[in-house]
């Protein structure tokens, strides 16, 4: 058998076993098998924001060896012209794309628990200061979001450095609240502060647009804002327009109880 028939032949027998992030992660395989056969481990988890290890569970469950096993037989089953063909095909399906908005958004909504959304609030009430953790696509909804809470009365920041954040994260309190925004959930460096975090005992609601991930399993509170990965060329064009959908209802809702 062929390396390409016995990849497709993995594929086809594992798919339904992987999770949402690993999902994710066979998704860009098949979508860009040109790029990926140029990356190694640690920067295609960097170009997706997951972890290594996300990478890794992902090619042993479609029955590889390892990373480099799966990218040998992703080398044959590559075609720069098949490649190009899809990409162009994607730029041009607008209708597709208004499809997946809608889904994206119809999705949060619909699996939104409002008693998380009062959850959130009740930890925005007792906090003394609030601050927002994200990198990358993330840092522009967090600095949105700080805004808006700063202009309703609590003091709330959101900073882009990296190191910044780190020492941020070391001297905030038990009686403040962190607000971490990642899509994967499984960004590193949000994965270190939430390590800290959770050392120092500051609470902390996570942001994410998958299920079961390693932050989740160290936030106090998760609302997911469901949104699919889409990649065109190398640009990341992962809409996260449902973490602002999210973030507004709990400002909302933190206005609407100070007025009252």
């Amino acid at each position: 058998m062929s390396e390409v028939n016995l990849f497709f032949k993995k594929i086809l027998v594992k798919r339904k076993e992987l999770s949402t992030l690993e999902s994710q992660v066979l998704e860009y395989m098949l979508k860009y098998p040109n790029k990926v056969s140029e990356l190694k481990i640690d920067e295609f988890a960097n170009a997706i924001y997951v972890s290594t290890a996300t990478v890794s569970r992902t090619c042993k469950k479609l029955g590889f060896k390892g990373y480099q096993q799966l990218k040998y037989a992703l080398d044959q089953y590559k075609g720069s012209t098949e490649e190009q063909d899809h990409e162009e095909k994607q730029i041009g399906e607008i209708g597709g794309h208004i499809s997946r908005f809608q889904k994206e958004m119809e999705r949060t909504m619909t699996e939104l628990n409002t008693a998380n959304i009062k959850k959130a609030v009740e930890l925005l009430n007792t906090s003394q200061m609030v601050e927002f953790f994200g990198v990358g696509a993330s840092s522009p909804f967090c600095s949105d979001a700080a805004r808006k809470l700063t202009f309703s009365g609590k003091i709330a920041s959101a900073r882009s450095d990296w190191d910044e954040l780190r020492v941020v994260a070391s001297h905030l309190k038990s009686s403040d609240l962190a607000i971490l925004i990642s899509h994967s959930g499984e960004t590193l460096h949000l994965i270190e502060y939430a390590t800290i975090l959770k050392q120092r005992q500051v609470p902390f609601i996570l942001l994410t647009g998958t299920r079961g991930s390693h932050l989740e399993s160290l936030a106090d509170l998760t609302l997911i804002a469901y949104s699919e990965s889409h990649y065109y060329g190398e640009i990341d064009m992962t809409s996260r327009f449902t973490v602002n959908l999210l973030m507004d209802l709990i400002i909302i809702e933190y206005i609407k109880q100070r007025i009252h």
